[in-house]
């Protein structure tokens, strides 16, 4: 992909290995994962270039009482706030729930508690152009699935300049 071309927003990624974004774009693999009986939830973000080299990753763990679908969007809030904070532009989000994904790109909004962060997300959204969100299978969202699962085990949030051991493995195979 050159310079000014880039995907279409909100699009379905079929492929099951993960792809690097195009020239001078940053993709960002978001999961989230439910621990203890499902009142602990960690997400992670996991940035890399169009190299496919490792740029940043950030868990989060919070105690809460959310589905699935809302510990999704917390993930995915969390993920565009990093991108944000971090004053970067182009950032492609994949995430593997196409319910989330389906809910963003549509015109519709409901009353939960979901549906209201998927609004917060959507203003965020309109304020950021040069942001979209795709969905991938699992397969191409391990990094993200992966840190995910062990950020619990933590004693503390950490945020990695450096690959985390982890994950290094499969970053390298996801670039062979």
């Amino acid at each position: 992909m050159g310079e000014s071309s880039h995907p279409t927003s909100m699009s379905l990624q079929s492929n099951n290995s993960w792809e690097p974004p195009g020239y001078r774009w940053l993709k960002c693999n978001v999961d989230t994962a439910v621990h203890q009986a499902g009142s602990v939830y960690s997400i992670r973000c996991c940035f890399q270039n169009s190299e496919g080299r490792f740029v940043h990753a950030q868990p989060a763990w919070k105690v809460a009482n959310l589905t699935i679908l809302e510990g999704e969007a917390w993930a995915l809030h969390h993920a565009i706030q990093v991108a944000i904070d971090k004053d970067w532009h182009r950032v492609i989000f994949e995430l593997d729930s196409n319910t989330l994904v389906d809910c963003i790109s549509s015109p519709t909004c409901g009353r939960s508690e979901f549906h209201t962060l998927v609004s917060l997300i959507k203003s965020i959204l309109v304020l950021h152009p040069d942001f979209e969100v795709k969905f991938v299978r699992r397969q191409a969202n391990m990094a993200a699935h992966t840190l995910a699962r062990t950020a619990c085990s933590w004693a503390y949030h950490r945020v990695f300049g450096i690959c985390p051991p982890c994950i290094d493995t499969i970053l390298s195979n996801d670039m062979n």
